[in-house]
């Protein structure tokens, strides 16, 4: 026997051409051992067909377990190797086994074999097929089994769960779950019986049937537990997660976790990660979030890689912060430093690029939060990787400078200095970052103060452009010059500047002069006089006339006492002093300008007009526009002054050259100079000479509604000057060019046509009138005058219709004057109507003519009918006429007498006072002559 056995397992190594596993080994061993047996006992059998079948089985067995061994050399060779090898000569041994059991099956169904060895066959033949892919074959095949197998044979079983792996690996899962379904109970017990109710549960899962799946991957989790079943447990343990999770049962998916034994830190990781797959972002943060705040150190830090990429990916900076805090207090490796290095800085230049959108800079809270947010991830990333250091302060501080987070910002780049090495690109750059940060006129004076010095130090020590260097050494200087007020120290850096640019002969005086108005300040003789002393010493070149200057500098301040004798009274001291700078051929430009100035303020405040013009003159014409502006209100004061005290010429000259020079800028002041020089202007007759200054100050400047009004105050003048043609002029080529207000052309045209219809032109601006007057919608809104013009008009209009009316005559025969009668009270009738739509236009004038149009109507019929007799007629019939005629002209009269009481009303309404109205009113009073002398007392009396 051990021979035998010997024997059998020399045949397994040498026949296979592979080397088999020791199990694998141990196996075929056995059934080789069978097979020699079997083959034995059919020497003494004659049609065996059972122990036919069992030679198909051990074949088909075999066949499989070298199959086995076939694929796991075959993935262990080179894709190359793949690629170059003969792939059916490479599975020829267990291919040779497949067929020799497909032969022995196909003879065994020739023999007509009874229904179970049928379906042992075809479950032999189908599996034959599977392992050749043929898959519709062993489909077929893997039927005709089930349908032969007698009731109960487990050979039934095996091949509905064959099928139903066949149909889970296609996808069919209504077919998979069916087959499963029907064999599942059968194989309780047996060990692979996890591993098909894991594949139902899928099935099940994918046809929607959710919480059956749920239940059997739950049991399947609670039997891998079991040595007795193929352990699923963390397969299954990841699915019942991702079952909930996909039926929307978040919290029951942590539940689940959270009652097992199993590590729940790598649970919610896997889960997170299959939520990942599914996009729900949201839910998978939350997993994550569960697993990083656990205590298992691996699961902790994937995720707080996987936190990192969901937050960048949405672009929630908070949460992304809070645990982009957390990497260095993580335990993550190599790889996942990486990472997670790789979000932070990529969220820290996304928010980088974010601050420089025109967009967001106008949104300050917006600008603030996400600099801030990027700051603090740069500087992460720097601990996070130290070889970043400088490049991440430097773009830390760039980022709260964006945020306008100055103080925070130079401490970055003040963080570079310390640590990059002088003259490095980010040492550079944070240098200029801080300088930039230093001029922003936002900066508080303390942190100006703080920096300034050290900061222009380093640039100026590292900086090899030269032409960079001298902007730095002129910034610092500025800054001890202008801010420190430290003169000792922009003495000595002026000295620096001087040794290195001894030819830049005008900066240098610049530079000088400063240091001088400095000493002169602070009032500091000594101080000035021993520096121009060392200005000597050391031989800086400087022009001739500037050294002359230096030395009337010595003298001018000799004379220091000017001002102090103004201030305590003592004006023609003061006056004599600046007379002698202003005078004094080496006096500087500035000098003079301010001498001049203070020349024209004196004799302004001694009262001498005259001067005062003159000397203003002169400073408006050698002042800077910037000392003009400083002076404004002073001029326009001293300007009005000679206005006043009738000094018009003059006034009007210094108003032009002062508005000027000054076109460019912006005052308050220029408006009311503006005015002045308009009305003085009109006042002494000099409009043309107005209109071409104001028509000069568009440039100028000022804005419209100040143009408007300027050449508003021209137009009226014309107006009430009667010069309709100068007026219309003003109206057309200036008025128009600065507004399309409908309501205001009104009240220009209005004045316009008024002037024109007193002028005897009433019609010239009809249509501009009429025009305006359709077009607004609130005429309450329009000016009165062109409310009055257009309301005159329509009285023209009933003028003609009174006069026609009054022109017809009354006449006999009866029928004639009947129809005369009823044409004048239409005509009457007409007439009243129009008065009305007049009135409602809301015009005083027009209403008072329109009524007393009307009432004369009114009056002249009623006198017509009154007084009309027929003729040809009998003197009863006369009589009888005029009897019935009187009633009609007491109604007319009686009806005049109505209007007039209505126009007194509307009058005293609207508190309207007309020419038309006196002379109505005084209708019918008995006023005495005022032809002959009248005689009064003392008190008045007549």
């Amino acid at each position: 026997m051990i021979k035998v056995l010997l024997l059998a397992s020399l045949i397994s190594f040498s026949s296979y051409g592979i080397k088999l596993s020791p199990k694998r080994d141990r196996i075929v061993s056995v059934i080789d051992m069978e097979l020699k047996e079997i083959s034995r006992m059919k020497r003494y059998t004659k049609r065996d067909n059972t122990l036919d079948l069992r030679m198909a089985e051990l074949n088909l067995e075999k066949g499989r377990i070298i199959r086995e061994q076939e694929n796991e050399n075959f993935f262990k060779l080179t894709p190359k190797q793949k690629n170059q090898i003969d792939r059916k000569k490479f599975f020829s041994v267990s291919d040779s086994y497949y067929k020799k059991a497909r032969g022995i099956g196909i003879s065994i169904l020739k023999k007509k074999p009874n229904r179970r060895a049928r379906s042992h066959i075809y479950y032999i033949l189908a599996y034959n097929e599977l392992e050749n892919v043929n898959m519709e074959d062993a489909k077929s095949l893997f039927v005709k089994s089930v349908r032969s197998a007698p009731k109960g044979d487990f050979i039934e079983t095996k091949s509905r769960l064959a099928l139903g792996d066949i149909y889970y690996r296609e996808g069919d899962f209504n077919k998979s779950r069916q087959y499963y379904n029907t064999a599942i109970g059968k194989i309780r017990d047996d060990k692979w019986y996890t591993k098909y109710l894991y594949n139902l549960a899928w099935s099940n899962f994918r046809v929607g049937r959710k919480n059956t799946a749920v239940k059997q991957m739950e049991q399947v989790f609670e039997l891998s537990k079991s040595p007795k079943y193929i352990d699923k447990q963390d397969m299954a343990s990841r699915d019942v997660g991702y079952f909930y999770a996909e039926s929307g049962k978040t919290n029951k998916a942590l539940k689940f976790y959270q009652n097992q034994n199993t590590d729940a830190e790598k649970n919610f990781y896997d889960m997170g990660m299959i939520l990942i797959g599914k996009q729900k972002y949201s839910q998978a943060a939350d997993m994550f979030g569960r697993a990083f705040n656990g205590k298992n150190p691996k699961y902790k830090a994937m995720s707080l890689v996987q936190l990192l990429m969901i937050y960048d990916k949405y672009g929630n900076n908070s949460y992304f912060l809070r645990y982009a805090r957390a990497i260095t207090k993580s335990p993550l490796n190599a790889e996942q430093k990486k990472e997670a290095l790789y979000f932070v800085t990529k969220r820290a230049a996304q928010l980088q690029k974010e601050l420089e959108m025109s967009h967001n800079k106008k949104r300050p809270k917006v600008m603030k939060s996400k600099g801030k947010t990027a700051a603090e991830l740069y500087f992460i990333s720097q601990q996070i990787d130290p070889k970043l250091s400088e490049r991440a302060l430097f773009f830390a501080g760039e980022s709260y400078y964006a945020a306008n987070e100055y103080p925070e910002a130079l401490y970055m780049y003040d963080k570079v200095l310390s640590t990059a090495q002088p003259g490095s690109t980010y040492y550079k750059r944070s240098l200029a970052g801080m300088m930039i940060v230093l001029n922003d006129r936002k900066i508080s004076k303390s942190t100006r103060n703080k920096y300034f010095e050290t900061i222009f130090t380093n640039y100026i020590k590292t900086e090899e452009s030269k032409s960079k260097k001298n902007k730095a050494v002129e910034k610092l200087f500025s800054f001890y010059v202008d801010e420190k007020k430290d003169v000792e120290k922009a003495k000595q850096t002026f000295f620096v500047y001087a040794k290195e640019n001894p030819r830049n002969i005008s900066k240098n005086e610049a530079m000088i002069g400063r240091i001088v108005d400095m000493y002169k300040t602070q009032k500091n003789k000594k101080g000035l006089m021993s520096f121009v002393g060392e200005l000597k010493g050391q031989g800086i070149p400087l022009k001739r006339g500037f050294v002359n200057h230096l030395n009337k500098i010595i003298l001018v301040a000799q004379f220091s006492d000017i001002q102090k004798a103004n201030k305590s009274g003592d004006k023609i001291t003061a006056l004599k002093g600046y007379l002698f700078i202003y005078k004094d051929p080496e006096s500087t430009a500035d000098a003079k300008r301010n001498a001049a100035y203070n020349i024209a303020v004196l004799f302004y405040e001694s009262g001498n007009v005259g001067l005062t013009a003159k000397w203003l003159d002169r400073a408006i014409e050698e002042m800077t526009t910037t000392e003009l502006v400083k002076f404004y209100e002073s001029f326009n004061s001293i300007i009005s002054e000679l206005f006043l005290r009738q000094r018009v010429a003059d006034g009007m000259l210094l108003t032009q050259k002062l508005l000027g020079k000054t076109c460019g800028i912006n005052n308050k002041n220029k408006e009311k100079l503006l005015k002045n020089y308009i009305v003085m202007g009109l006042a002494t007759r000099n409009d043309s000479k107005a209109v071409a200054f104001v028509d000069q100050q568009s440039k100028c400047r000022f804005n419209n509604s100040t143009m408007l009004a300027s050449y508003e105050q021209i137009f009226d003048y014309y107006i009430d000057f009667k010069q309709i043609t100068n007026a219309d002029k003003i109206y057309r080529e200036r008025l128009s060019a600065y507004t399309k207000n409908l309501y205001r052309k009104s009240e220009y045209v209005g004045k316009l046509a008024k002037l024109s219809r007193e002028q005897g032109n009433s019609s010239r601006y009809n249509n501009e009138l009429n025009y305006i007057y359709r077009r607004v919608k609130n005429k309450k809104k329009l000016a009165i005058e062109t409310i009055d013009e257009v309301a005159l008009a329509e009285v023209a209009d009933v003028e003609r219709a009174v006069n026609s009316f009054n022109a017809i005559e009354l006449s006999f025969p009866e029928n004639k004057f009947n129809n005369t009668m009823k044409g004048k009270f239409a005509r009457l009738e007409s007439i009243q109507n129009q008065v009305t739509k007049i009135v409602a236009m809301g015009s005083g004038e027009a209403m008072v003519k329109s009524y007393s149009l009307l009432i004369s109507s009114y009056d002249k019929f009623s006198k017509d009918v009154a007084t009309f007799t027929p003729t040809g007629k009998s003197q009863e019939y006369v009589n009888s006429f005029k009897g019935s005629m009187q009633n009609v002209s007491a109604n007319l009269a009686s009806k005049s007498r109505q209007l007039k009481r209505e126009l007194d009303s509307l009058i005293n309404k609207n508190d309207v006072l007309t020419v038309n109205f006196g002379t109505l009113s005084r209708q019918g009073l008995s006023l005495p002559s005022m032809t002959g002398a009248v005689l009064m007392d003392k008190r008045g009396n007549q």
